[in-house]
């Protein structure tokens, strides 16, 4: 699969690595690897580089691998973590690889705890090469992407497409569009990263000659705003059996790769292990190809009534003032997490929290009798790395005992914030002259810094707190923040006002991810 040659296999930090000098990479890693003697290795795609020599070096070695998306599903697998690449000065010959050697990638967990799918090299290589008959990738310089290597889809897209066409993959992981200064590339993205460059009209500095989107339905205007300027390709399939099939051309329904067969919901192709898999999503077969009507996932049942979530987020979308929302199953209720326009961000403060609720839940009787009771107001749906909507983070707002501030703008590392005076830490605290708490504005200054830097800090650990002036509800207030090497300051001001500050060491603390 990697020829002892000097073909390019990866541009990693601009610098071209051929397959030779890679396999010799890998067979310092499998010393220090057998070291460790791991009956089961787990491996992050937060890194590309210290992912792909290390998941060839456990290849080569037979070991068991599970792949995991970043460092938070750690909790969900058990094995020897590893991320890290060891300059040895030990080599172990390699022979070749047995392409029955099967890869463990983890489901997206959106209905609970994910479960361990096993897929062969076998099954990944026949994928790949139903995908490049099916999509036109000629004139590709090289591979870049959005998600990682992690994901089934990400995988095959992004590691055994550009393989089996000897085409190297950048291993700089795209986070924003102006990096995609490169010519003639092939970009493996998601519907979220490329929705966001449609919202504000952006356009990368070099537009692939190819993009690939999957993981949610692209939506049809950002399909066609792709459109006008190269080849967007729509993918649908899941972590089970890997893609089904694809669209490339608006207002089409989408086609089959050329071995797959849906019957009844009954898939049969070679890029599972199982002779056969039944989809729960709802599909309609059609002579020119399938439609999708609805994700098996998005359907819950609450108070004895099965219920549509895409439905009830359809119902919300319609209200003035609602952008987007997202409904979710906590418990035994349903919960919505909403992104308010800026007119509904100003009717949220005028009306204050519980009426402006009131109101939706009134408009929302009108066509469903199930109605969210659960409720968070955020200016952007949270995500995972796959561009799906993050449940286990979502989940863990709702967990939070402080009302959320409204956030009514943000920029870099600086906040609009906004705490309505509905919110639940006003409550007998000055109740006629009601002022923010002050530890109310350390925990949010800590989680803001969760959110934006990805690091959980120690508030005790806190450094220079001062308060200087009384913060008053349904004012809108700036957070700013400001990372030094070994700490991070936030400010709480208006203009040349300060309301407060402090700093926050960088000790005692753990990288989360951002959310």
């Amino acid at each position: 699969m990697l020829d002892n040659n000097d073909s390019i296999f990866l541009i990693h930090n601009g610098r071209n690595i051929t397959c030779r000098e890679f396999k010799q990479t890998v067979k310092k890693q499998i010393s220090y690897i057998k070291t460790l003697n791991p009956a089961e290795v787990v491996l992050s795609g937060d890194d590309t580089y210290i992912f792909l020599v290390n998941l060839f070096s456990c290849i080569y070695l037979n070991i068991p691998t599970v792949l995991i998306g970043d460092k938070t599903r750690l909790q969900y697998v058990d094995g020897v973590f590893i991320d890290k690449v060891v300059d040895s000065t030990e080599e172990t010959e390699i022979g070749e690889i047995d392409l029955d050697y099967t890869i463990s990638f983890l489901t997206s967990g959106s209905t609970g705890v994910p479960k361990k799918i096993n897929i062969s090299l076998n099954n990944l290589i026949a994928e790949a090469e139903d995908m490049i008959a099916a999509v036109d990738f000629s004139n590709v310089l090289q591979f870049i992407t959005t998600t990682t290597l992690s994901h089934h889809y990400g995988c095959t897209v992004c590691l055994f497409v550009p393989i089996l066409l000897n085409i190297p993959i950048n291993t700089k992981r795209i986070l924003y569009p102006e990096e995609i200064s490169m010519e003639n590339t092939a970009l493996v993205s998601s519907p979220s990263f490329l929705s966001k460059l449609v919202k504000y009209s952006v356009l990368p500095p070099n537009i692939p000659l190819v993009i690939t989107s999957a993981g949610a339905k692209l939506k049809d205007n950002v399909f066609d705003y792709w459109n006008k300027y190269t080849r967007i390709v729509d993918m649908y399939g899941c972590t089970e059996t890997g893609v089904l099939a694809y669209k490339d051309t608006p207002n089409q329904n989408m086609k089959l790769l050329k071995r797959v067969e849906i019957e009844n919901n009954i898939v049969k192709c070679p890029y599972m292990l199982s002779d056969e898999f039944q989809l729960s999503d709802s599909i309609e077969i059609l002579p020119d190809g399938i439609r999708v009507l609805s994700r098996s996932d998005r359907i819950v049942k609450i108070q004895e009534e099965r219920i549509s979530l895409m439905e009830i987020e359809k119902y919300l979308n319609e209200i003035d003032g609602i952008e987007q929302s997202y409904c979710l199953k906590i418990g035994e209720k349903l919960a919505a997490v909403t992104v308010l326009t800026n007119e509904g961000k100003e009717k949220l403060i005028k009306e204050g929290l519980f009426s402006f609720i009131k109101n939706l839940k009134s408009l929302l009787k009108e066509k469903t009798r199930i109605v969210p009771q659960k409720w968070k107001f955020l200016d952007e749906i949270p995500l995972n790395n796959m561009g799906k909507p993050d449940n286990e983070y979502i989940c863990s707002l709702f967990n939070i005992n402080l009302t959320l501030p409204l956030v009514k703008s943000r920029q870099d590392k600086e906040l609009e914030l906004v705490f309505l005076r509905d919110s639940n830490f006003f409550k007998g605290h000055f109740t006629d002259y009601p002022i923010v708490p002050g530890v109310v504005q350390l925990y949010f200054a800590s989680f803001y810094i969760n959110q934006l830097f990805g690091l959980n800090l120690d508030m005790g650990q806190l450094k220079r707190i001062k308060f200087s002036n009384l913060m008053f509800p349904d004012k809108s207030i700036d957070l700013v923040f400001t990372e030094k090497e070994d700490s991070i300051l936030y400010k709480y001001q208006k203009g040349d006002k300060v309301y407060s500050s402090g700093q926050f060491p960088k000790t005692n603390i753990f990288l989360e991810g951002n959310k």
